[in-house]
């Protein structure tokens, strides 16, 4: 039996750690192929760690806090197949230099694991949840699963068990501390969100930055939208200006005291969850053709929504787009957030008075407020890239 090292996943570029959050299994549990077994939080998002071995949880070496990307969480032993866990477990190797290596490919989706002995089918669960379903006689084939694919967690029997009427004394006092245990995890979970936030913004404002603002009328862009969503249509036409102001495709490497070129539209979409702010990256969205895009970004909103983003959405962005328009704001300043040099905020969409010969009229419009890294570009290239993004509204 091989001992396999649980390391800290790198969930994107720019990850160097993350926290542990929560563990779904315990020492001496047996963890299958596919059993989520803790997760991890980062500046970005939520992920949970899955199994792709099988073997015995023989020892868990953060129960929660910050670890370094590659750093031992916990150990698995088990048969050495030559897997691992993905990003998230690595094989043990007798150099210590290996801890240091790039972790490989993220690991697949989960699979269905067998039945457990209380179950009529084969049901997906955690070990912990097996062994509670046992505990108190439950069929997992009658427990809903909220987890990934219906699989079934501890929370999950938990809310079977204690209802139950003619349970002993024991659970009454077990039930009591539950209460107050709720809002304390919840508020120890919104201070590690804000933590994680704090960093990111002190980096910020180590940014000269400044921004522009412009009114930009949509009654064009709306004819031709075609049932295309507004966060669509806008985040393309962002793309697009970007890639006529290449000034604003940089980042400015503090190593050289240089402005470097980026590569292509790699654009950063703020989206706010009740779990906090995440922001999946799409890359060269103005190349794709718009109905596919919009169906992708819905679903990949949709999933963010739910706690759930596929790692493949957490690349390095070079621009950023921020819109509270449905917040009812009309008018907002976001912040530049590093290695990005721009950030577009979108206030609400609405009909509102403008000049028009010989009086006033109404038309859709939106103000746009960029805000730019002034290291990188300056006051004109900012107004160049809501002159390029404006063209491109009237006339894609």
């Amino acid at each position: 039996m091989a001992r396999l090292a649980i390391r800290m996943p790198k969930m994107s570029m720019t990850m160097t750690e993350g926290e542990v959050n929560e563990w779904m299994v315990r020492v001496g549990d047996e963890v299958s192929e596919g059993d989520v077994v803790c997760e991890v939080m980062t500046d970005k998002v939520d992920m949970e760690v899955e199994s792709t071995v099988s073997g015995t949880l023989v020892e868990i070496v953060v129960e929660s806090g910050t670890v370094a990307v590659g750093e031992p969480i916990g150990w698995v032993e088990g048969e050495d197949t030559g897997g691992g866990f993905g990003d998230l477990l690595a094989e043990s190797a007798p150099e210590p230099a290996a801890a240091e290596a790039e972790p490989v490919p993220a690991a697949p989706e989960p699979v269905a694991e067998a039945p457990a002995p209380t179950s009529t089918g084969p049901v997906a669960a955690v070990p912990r949840a097996r062994a509670l379903a046992r505990e108190h006689g439950v069929d997992l084939a009658t427990v809903t699963g909220t987890g990934p694919d219906g699989l079934v967690r501890v929370p999950d029997v938990e809310q079977l068990t204690r209802p139950a009427p003619a349970a002993p004394p024991p659970p009454t006092p077990a039930a009591a501390p539950a209460a107050p245990a709720a809002p304390a995890a919840s508020l120890d979970r919104t201070a590690k969100i804000r933590a994680a936030v704090a960093r990111k913004m002190t980096e910020s404002a180590a940014v000269p930055q400044f921004t522009v603002w412009r009114d930009v009328l949509l009654d064009t862009a709306n004819a031709r939208r075609d049932g295309i969503s507004w966060t669509t249509v806008l985040l393309q036409a962002y793309a697009a200006a970007l890639r006529e102001v290449p000034e604003l495709l940089s980042r400015w490497d503090v190593a050289t005291s240089t402005a470097a070129p980026s590569g292509p539209p790699a654009i950063a979409l703020a989206v706010a969850t009740p779990g906090g702010l995440m922001v999946p990256v799409f890359t060269e969205p103005d190349a794709r053709d718009p109905r596919e895009l919009d169906a992708e970004v819905k679903a990949v909103v949709a999933a963010v929504h739910a706690g759930r983003l596929d790692p493949s959405y957490l690349g390095l962005a070079n621009g950023a787009l921020s819109n509270l328009g449905g917040l009812g704001v009309d008018r907002f300043q976001a912040l530049v957030t590093p290695p990005q040099a721009s950030v577009l905020a979108l206030g609400s969409i609405a009909q509102r008075p403008v000049a028009v010969p010989g009086g006033v009229g109404l038309a859709l419009s939106v103000t746009a407020g960029l805000t730019v890294d002034h290291r990188v570009g300056d006051g004109a290239h900012a107004a160049q890239l809501l002159q390029a993004f404006v063209s491109r509204l009237d006339h894609a």
